[in-house]
């Protein structure tokens, strides 16, 4: 490492330090110019204080797995078997009436219309999610405006299965993580018991019948994985190894406009201390969370994996809080 990368990497771990309590643990790696500067965990993955967290410790990545979903739309589209303008009633001719309209491209900008009500969790089969997605009520038209929904990615999931004839789950595993290297990452059906050290804790038990194949774990969240298998996935994807030459920038352009920033498809692009971030985050209510943050300018990537639930008098999670401060530190 220069001396300049050992004094920020220096900083950062003092900032690390002075901000993870023992009460979650957190996994942080940091590149700069593709040399990972740190790569370390702090805390404690479980409530016994035992397991410090690892560049392999596993965290439920929630809603960083629909940068994964539009990936695989990508590799789907660049083969000819889709594309983002497609209807999903090609793929699903029996949606009701005030779905007709709703495209792919609707779906990986979370403009279907379609509301935050996770109508398909708990649904073990690809009908039954499509057909629970179809009955609920649209927030808006489509097109219309900007909705986050996780319904839109279990959609994208359930068109992936369709064209490929391939179960989305194995899908991933066969397209995007062993292409990828990443080697320890699992998907949600793979995690029947999770377990400390190989999975940092939940802040809450999760009923049994959770597990399994669950559609409200597929394509919108569900994917398990570790900082150093992020990492592989990153450079993957942007030096193109599952990704045909410029498809990653149809991913990473700005579509539809927010209050701050824009969605891309599956990603978030923004200014951030004066220049362009690109990052994909998740959070689940069982305490894991994450965040993926590359600065292209600066040529700097941030992971953060945290157990750390909702903290602090703001109720924010781990990733924000710890993500924000290496930023600053960063990104001058």
């Amino acid at each position: 490492l220069s001396t300049q990368h050992d004094v920020l990497a220096h900083r950062c771990d003092s900032v690390l330090h002075a901000l993870v309590s023992d009460d979650y643990g957190a996994a942080v790696l940091i590149s700069i110019h593709d040399t990972v500067i740190l790569t370390k965990g702090y805390g404690y993955i479980d409530s016994k204080r035992l397991h410090v967290p690892t560049d392999k410790t596993l965290f439920n990545l929630a809603s960083i797995s629909k940068s994964f979903t539009a990936v695989c739309i990508a590799q789907l589209e660049a083969k000819g078997l889709l594309h983002r303008s497609d209807l999903l009633t090609t793929f699903f001719p029996d949606l009701p009436a005030d779905k007709r309209s709703i495209t792919i491209e609707h779906c990986l900008t979370h403009t279907s219309g379609l509301a935050q009500r996770y109508a398909a969790d708990g649904m073990r089969t690809l009908p039954e999610a499509v057909s629970a997605i179809a009955h609920d009520t649209l927030h808006t038209i489509p097109g219309a405006e900007f909705h986050y929904s996780n319904e839109n990615y279990e959609l994208l999931a359930a068109v992936v299965e369709k064209v490929s004839g391939t179960p989305f789950e194995a899908y991933v595993r066969a397209h995007e993580l062993l292409p990828a290297g990443m080697l320890h990452s699992k998907v949600w059906s793979d995690v029947a018991h999770p377990a400390t050290p190989e999975v940092a804790a939940f802040t809450r038990t999760l009923e049994p019948e959770v597990f399994g194949t669950n559609w409200g774990y597929i394509g919108s969240g569900g994917l398990y994985s570790c900082t150093s298998d992020l990492y592989a996935w990153f450079h993957a994807l942007r030096d193109e190894a599952i990704l045909s030459p410029g498809l990653l920038d149809t991913l990473w352009t700005p579509r539809v406009p927010l209050s701050v920033g824009s969605m891309a498809r599956g990603w978030f692009i923004s200014e951030t201390n004066g220049t362009k971030e690109i990052w994909t985050r998740g959070n689940e209510d069982w305490g894991h969370n994450g965040v993926v943050r590359w600065f292209p300018e600066r040529s700097v990537l941030i992971i953060v994996l945290t157990n750390s639930g909702e903290i602090g008098d703001k109720n924010t999670t781990g990733n924000r809080i710890l993500g924000d401060a290496l930023v600053d530190e960063l990104i001058r």
